[in-house]
């Protein structure tokens, strides 16, 4: 995770809890100011941006709530940067707007390059009984390390749980729904989850909610 290692605990405040590739395979992105910006005692005049976490989404789709607005939306793109480059927001709003747009388009591109395309074919669905994710480096959480997640095709029990946390209706909500999906399936601890790469998160929920398009599309069997 960028910056500073923050601790489990810390981590589940943001879900209302007590407590194939590695991450960070991307390179982090630079953003070069023409001019710096001075907020402190710091100057900023180089953005080095690293891919988003679960935590980091999850933290700026609370800005959006449940009725979602341009603004709110923007002010959501504000706050990923800002955490992604471990920065303040204040830094960010005083970025030229063509420095926003760019670095949103980079920390937004770990999810969106690996999200499954609206207008996919069922043909496309990943539908094997098991996928196992690997990572180079393990990822920390709960008093475990986890060198793989290994997922199969949802229970009922499971997707009527997911069911239930997505009727919230909200951003956050769509992701809790993600999340508490792979944590029944795989058995990570939740604090681990948090600290997953997005693309490594929109793949395992890629493929655990592709089961249940398939169900509902064809009325058959997933495999």
């Amino acid at each position: 995770m960028n910056g500073r290692e923050i601790p489990d605990a810390e981590l589940l405040e943001i879900v209302g809890s007590s407590v194939d590739e590695d991450q960070g395979a991307r390179e982090d992105g630079l953003i070069v100011l023409d001019h710096p910006i001075t907020e402190g005692d710091k100057e900023y005049d180089r953005i080095n941006l690293t891919e988003p976490t679960l935590y980091h989404a999850m933290s700026a789709s609370q800005v959006i709530g449940k009725r979602p607005t341009l603004a709110t939306i923007y002010d959501s793109q504000i706050k990923l940067v800002a955490l992604s480059a471990n920065i303040p927001e204040k830094v960010v709003k005083q970025f030229p707007t063509r420095a926003l747009d760019e670095a949103v388009s980079y920390v937004m591109a770990f999810e969106d390059d690996v999200r499954r395309p609206e207008d996919f074919q069922i043909s496309d669905l990943d539908l094997r009984p098991e996928k196992t994710i690997l990572f180079k480096v393990p990822i920390s959480g709960g008093g475990r390390e986890y060198s793989d997640m290994r997922l199969r095709e949802p229970q009922v029990t499971e997707h009527r749980r997911f069911k239930a946390v997505e009727g919230g209706g909200s951003v956050q909500d769509g992701l809790k729904a993600q999340m508490q999906l792979i944590e029944d399936v795989s058995g990570w601890n939740r604090a681990a989850l948090l600290r997953l790469p997005m693309s490594k998160f929109v793949e395992a929920a890629d493929y655990l909610t592709g089961f249940f398009i398939a169900g509902q599309q064809t009325g058959k069997l997933s495999r």
